[in-house]
């Protein structure tokens, strides 16, 4: 690969091949005016070896290696020129044999040279064609990276203005219902009460929908920062920052011992909060138990949430993992807006690793998730962010 990603397809002239400004791929191939020397040289001495040593044109083979030196100067007017030239200096030296030789022998021994010369030229050719080929693709793709990249930041940046212009009126509408709850009119209809508030719960929702569509872009954008991760510690965070929702359910989280790994340790922190937060939501009349362990694999490790929950049905099993799914079996009036378990999955996939779920309706879920021994980082600064949808 770094061969064909010497040549430039950008580069002007039908015949002219650029190398490009890559100081790795300069030292790949030599510069241009030292190929120019190579190839004359090799030339110049294949025909004095081929004048000066009594074998005929056995010497004369030294030409086929005069167009693989040729092409590092990626000029296909030099290349195509060297090649006549190469043929006609193995004919020429047919007139200064020395004598003795058989003429037909002297004629078969050099019409080989030319065809094994040609040969070496149309390989060479095919190379180069190929490696031009793959440099066009490389640099394809590249632009299309660079495009993304700024494609996603734009929409990072377009997200978050019009997340700020539609929470402006939210708040807006927010003030005046509190203002309208307060009126003595308001206060002495039940009714209008109910209206009031069933839009204050609404609001609130759409604040919670734009607060989690804002993290769900966030972290599928931007760099995961490696670093050595201590996924007890992070747990530990997670048990403090969702104590309210685990006293008022009456739930309770527990734990092997578990590892220190190579990790994100605001996105694991984030992974491991939706997982229990979604326990909580999805708990069934026993007070919620969530219990979280850590097995060592020949990748990496894989990490299990397990609830008591109302589990899952085999119906949704494929699809909760997607954006705005809450499945069929979730029930109503849960507050969930269906991101926060396709957050997780972003979160696991880019730590290059898989998620999963086994349930059943009635007996709780249990969410797997592998994270590789070496996860591979991204280069772009992430937004850092704490908060479950």
């Amino acid at each position: 690969m770094e061969f064909a990603n010497a040549f430039d397809p950008d580069s002007p002239g039908v015949g002219d091949w650029r190398l490009a400004g890559d100081p790795a791929r300069r030292r790949f191939w030599p510069q241009s005016q030292w190929t120019y020397l190579a190839t004359v040289a090799a030339m110049a001495a294949t025909f004095g070896a081929d004048l000066i040593l009594p074998r005929g044109a056995t010497a004369a083979i030294g030409y086929c290696i005069v167009p693989v030196i040729a092409v590092g100067t990626r000029r296909q007017d030099f290349f195509l020129g060297i090649a006549l030239l190469c043929t006609l200096l193995t004919w020429l030296g047919l007139l200064f044999e020395p004598p003795g030789a058989l003429l037909w022998m002297s004629i078969f021994d050099r019409g080989m040279v030319t065809v094994v010369l040609w040969l070496t030229l149309l390989l060479v050719w095919q190379r180069s064609k190929v490696m031009m080929a793959l440099a066009q693709q490389t640099r394809a793709l590249k632009d299309a990276t660079v495009e993304l990249t700024r494609s996603n930041r734009e929409l990072e940046s377009f997200a978050s203005v019009i997340a700020h212009d539609v929470r402006s009126p939210l708040n807006g509408v927010g003030l005046f219902t509190q203002l309208l709850e307060l009126h003595p009119v308001i206060e002495s209809d039940g009714e209008c009460r109910d209206c009031v508030r069933s839009i204050q719960s609404e609001l609130a929702r759409m604040e919670r929908l734009i607060g989690c569509v804002l993290v769900y872009g966030r972290v599928g954008s931007g760099e995961v920062q490696l670093s050595d991760c201590d996924a007890g510690a992070v747990l530990a965070d997670v048990r403090q920052a969702l104590a309210a929702d685990l006293r008022d359910a009456g739930g309770d989280i527990t734990s092997d011992a578990l590892p220190v790994l190579r990790a994100d340790h605001v996105l694991m922190g984030q992974l491991f909060q939706n997982l229990i937060q979604n326990s909580l939501k999805y708990r069934g009349d026993e007070p919620p138990r969530v219990r979280v362990s850590a097995a060592r694999q020949a990748d990496g490790w894989r990490f299990s949430v397990t609830d008591n929950g109302i589990g899952i049905a085999s119906a949704d099993l494929r699809s909760i993992f997607e954006p705005f799914c809450q499945g069929h079996s979730s029930g109503s009036g849960r507050g969930g807006v269906g991101l926060g378990l396709a957050t997780c999955k972003r979160i696991v996939e880019r730590h290059g690793g898989r998620i999963d779920v086994q349930s059943t309706p009635g007996h709780g879920a249990t969410f797997s998730f592998t994270i590789p021994q070496q996860p591979q980082p991204i280069k772009q600064p992430l937004p850092r962010r704490r908060g479950g949808p």
